[in-house]
């Protein structure tokens, strides 16, 4: 007799406040067809420390809980973490679960999902004590994958990885899972035509610009280059720009003031730091043609997800030596969701524009497929 498999399983969703990773982890939950979600806040007592060309800081307590899970120590490391565990509610719809240890929080979920290397071990160790089963998006520094029931692990992480054809819990993904639906895109979309005006007769261009890290940098010297590349777009386009917290203060500061005084036409702006709010879906929800630098995956599935043209544009890096990032550069662009136009090229955007605007785009949905594989072992 075949077990029926569940379409409604009861899901928590850990979140270490670091929004891309939260996406990620609630993005999967989001796409099982009739979850009970609930979702945890997670914070770790206790020092921490930084990662050379990272922002942000890393709470030790998180190296010494995945030691103990590496070494099987699961009560040792249970007392760790009651100790070091700082639950806060998340603010947001549906309402946070009781603290994980409560009496008779056992066997209330079917799933625990997370995202990044901090709530990996939290995720083991509360797994381990409710009787639900673990999944992981990203590769976390110490554990080994197979201790999950599930790795969600993107394709650049893939290919480094020894003998991962021995590893029979993967779910390879070539971008990230996130939560962008076309549901959220339409409700987003409507509310920001309420504040901003496209004119007839021109077509709206997307610029997702990111920032540095330890591989790529984003320069007042790249953003003059994309501008001066744009401004012979500007009596076609109107434009909307965003960039991320990793772009340098120097970068975002020029880029603002382009946008005054150089560039035409741009109808919406927002700045991750700087500015009081965010619009992104809907922005995104608002574009014919979308531009993206390449330093970011995660920004890249973002917006192929959205399923219109979209070229990723090269950024200065550190470094000479193919990065692993290529590898998943060029498989967007050999599926078809993406185009891409080296550095060097930057110029030549008004003419990539041009030849793409009658090529159909695939649109990503990975939240959607690592749902889809999950239910199909998931009893």
């Amino acid at each position: 007799m075949v077990q029926k498999v569940r379409t409604d399983p009861r899901i928590l969703v850990l979140d270490d406040g670091i929004k891309g990773n939260f996406n990620q982890a609630y993005g999967i939950a989001d796409s099982f067809p009739e979850a009970d979600i609930k979702t945890l806040r997670v914070q770790l007592r206790g020092p921490s420390y930084r990662l050379p060309g990272r922002k942000g800081t890393y709470p030790v307590v998180s190296k010494l809980l995945a030691l103990l899970c590496c070494l099987r120590l699961w009560k040792p490391g249970k007392m760790l973490l009651e100790l070091s565990l700082v639950p806060v509610v998340h603010r947001m719809k549906p309402e946070t679960v009781i603290p994980p240890f409560e009496k008779g929080g056992r066997g209330g979920f079917d799933l625990i999902i997370s995202a990044g290397s901090v709530l990996a071990p939290v995720n083991l160790l509360l797994a381990k004590e409710t009787g639900a089963k673990s999944v992981n998006v990203m590769v976390p520094s110490m554990l080994p994958l197979y201790l999950f029931d599930y790795s969600v692990i993107p394709y650049h992480d893939y290919i480094r990885l020894k003998r991962r054809d021995k590893i029979k819990n993967l779910i390879v993904t070539l971008g990230a899972p996130n939560c962008i639906t076309d549901e959220t895109l339409k409700a987003e979309k409507e509310r920001l035509k309420t504040f901003i005006r496209i004119p007839d007769g021109k077509k709206s261009l997307g610029v997702i610009i990111g920032g540095n890290d330890q591989n790529y940098s984003i320069s007042v010297r790249y953003i003059k280059t994309l501008i001066d590349a744009l401004k012979i777009l500007e009596d076609r386009y109107i434009f909307l720009f965003t960039t991320s917290r990793r772009t340098p203060e120097k970068s975002v500061l020029f880029l603002q003031n382009e946008l005054k005084k150089t560039l035409k036409n741009v109808v919406y702006s927002e700045f991750p730091g700087y500015s009081t709010s965010s619009n992104y879906p809907g922005m995104l929800a608002l574009c014919d043609y979308i531009l993206v630098t390449e330093d970011s995956i995660n920004m890249i599935s973002e917006v192929v997800s959205v399923g219109v043209p979209v070229v990723i544009l090269g950024v200065e890096r550190k470094t000479s030596r193919k990065l692993l990032f290529d590898y998943t550069i060029e498989k967007f662009v050999e599926k078809g969701y993406a185009e891409y136009l080296s550095i060097n090229h930057l110029d030549k955007i008004p003419e990539k524009l041009e030849t793409i605007k009658n090529i159909p785009f695939k649109k990503l949905n990975e939240a959607e497929e690592c749902a889809r594989k999950i239910l199909k072992t998931l009893k």
